[in-house]
């Protein structure tokens, strides 16, 4: 049965403290030289506590290959600026929050951007941020982390005859420019992976096109996988998916498929669109989800599902609570604890995950108005992204040249940070914390403009 949620407000003051000064550090205005040479990347600075991380910003100017980092701790770009190949199709985070991925669909490769902060023995290590190398692969598309694992999912090309693959990936096997196992499959599609320790589930079609409709269960074996078996229901139509300690969870086009692991046993379950609440036509097509949240957060447009494994029983989140708004961009905290969801007028909600109450309601956290793109621009209209310690979310303003910064738990608007040119993609590089070491987190499943 489905179970409308009301949320509980809170109406007490949120008190507004600015960021630390924030002053710009000399930028390269040519957008070519390199952020990390060869003597920079050994000119260490030790220090005593933890660092508030770097966010490496892709630029909506020219070509829009460039990537800026503007250090948190410094409250400044720092100089210069990173040529990619290619525009990146998207910025992703490695599971230890080292590295930053740029895949480049088009152009078959991800590229591998060393943050350049990490531990050393008691103390922390900040060099120039770096390219770490390169990985290749027909289509890079989706990625998921699930715990000190991702798995970045080749969509591959049928008309070259160049089949979908997996490659699970950790910092480790990053630092190398490597993976730690990978795997060819038996068809090209625009698929998922979900990474489970030495388990790998992935998608498969049976079909000539469109989207799979099987998850395979694949058993590492050294630097490659074995297919040991196939999830016993079909999804039709599969499209995004997530993982917490017991459960994936799978989006098809006629509801949602539930796939539990005991040990190396899975067992399946489907929940069909009629039992969710949807109406034809409508569909859970991606999810938010945590190692350490028992729930996962499904999404079908604008309508926001509540999914409980264990029973497979879905309750809609009244997250617009009568308000005529869309949903823009969403994302969990680092730790699970929050929900963060950026709808089309600029405001940002954050409802609590243990309950699914609304934590706070940062009305006007970005002006719509100069967050949209420019006209030559492309992509999403505000690209968003959770993190640091304590949680704050990121969102990029292209029309001011800035990032606008929000404090999750006092729920307020801390100020912006100042660019020299439009933000389009954000990625967070930093110091994975003791708590976020086995975090499973979501990210987001990008379209990239391609059909399916």
């Amino acid at each position: 049965m489905q179970r409308m949620m009301k949320n509980l407000k809170h109406h007490a003051a949120l008190p507004l403290s600015l960021l630390v000064a924030v002053a710009m550090a000399g930028c390269n205005e040519t957008g070519t030289s390199s952020l990390g040479s060869g003597e920079e990347g050994h000119d260490h600075e030790h220090a005593s506590s933890a660092h508030p991380g770097r966010l490496v910003i892709a630029s909506r100017d020219g070509a829009g290959d460039q990537l800026y980092v503007f250090d948190l701790e410094q409250g400044a770009l720092l100089p210069g600026s990173l040529a990619l190949d290619n525009a990146p199709s998207a910025l992703y985070t490695s599971p230890g929050k080292r590295f930053v991925l740029a895949p480049q669909r088009a152009a078959n490769q991800v590229q591998i951007i060393d943050g350049g902060l990490y531990y050393h023995d008691d103390h922390v290590d900040e060099v120039s941020p770096r390219f770490a190398g390169t990985l290749n692969g027909p289509a890079p598309t989706h990625y998921r982390v699930h715990g000190e694992q991702a798995a970045l999912f080749y969509d591959g090309d049928a008309g070259s005859a160049l089949m979908s693959e997996v490659e699970v990936l950790t910092d480790a096997s990053l630092q190398n420019a490597s993976s730690v196992a990978s795997q060819t499959l038996a068809s090209a599609h625009h698929g998922v992976a979900e990474p489970r320790g030495d388990i790998v589930l992935a998608t498969y079609r049976t079909a000539a096109s469109g989207l799979p409709e099987k998850v395979d269960i694949y058993h590492q074996h050294d630097d490659h996988y074995h297919q040991e078996g196939t999830v016993n229901l079909d999804c039709p139509g599969l499209h995004g998916a997530g993982s917490n300690e017991d459960y994936s969870v799978f989006g098809c086009s006629d509801g949602i498929l539930i796939v539990h692991q005991n040990g190396e046993t899975f067992t399946a379950q489907h929940v069909d669109n009629a039992t969710i609440g949807l109406s034809e036509g409508e569909r859970i097509g991606s999810f938010d989800s945590h190692h350490e949240m028992s729930h996962f957060v499904g999404y079908a447009g604008d309508r926001i599902f509540i999914i409980h494994p264990d029973d497979g029983d879905v309750e809609e989140l009244d997250w617009k609570e009568g308000a005529t708004v869309t949903l823009d961009t969403h994302s969990l905290d680092p730790h699970g604890e929050h929900l963060v969801l950026l709808d089309d007028i600029g405001d940002l909600r954050v409802f609590d995950t243990a309950d699914w109450s609304e934590h706070a309601h940062v009305e006007n956290a970005i002006d719509p108005e100069t967050a949209a793109p420019p006209a030559s621009g492309h992509g999403s209209r505000v690209s968003m992204i959770v993190a640091g310690e304590p949680a704050h979310a990121f969102l990029s303003d292209a029309g001011s040249q800035s990032i606008v910064v929000v404090h999750l738990e006092e729920g307020s608007v801390e100020g912006a940070l100042p660019l020299s040119f439009p933000p389009a993609a954000l990625a967070w590089a930093g110091l994975a914390g003791e708590h976020e070491e086995h975090a499973h987190e979501d990210e987001h499943d990008h379209e990239h403009g391609h059909e399916h």
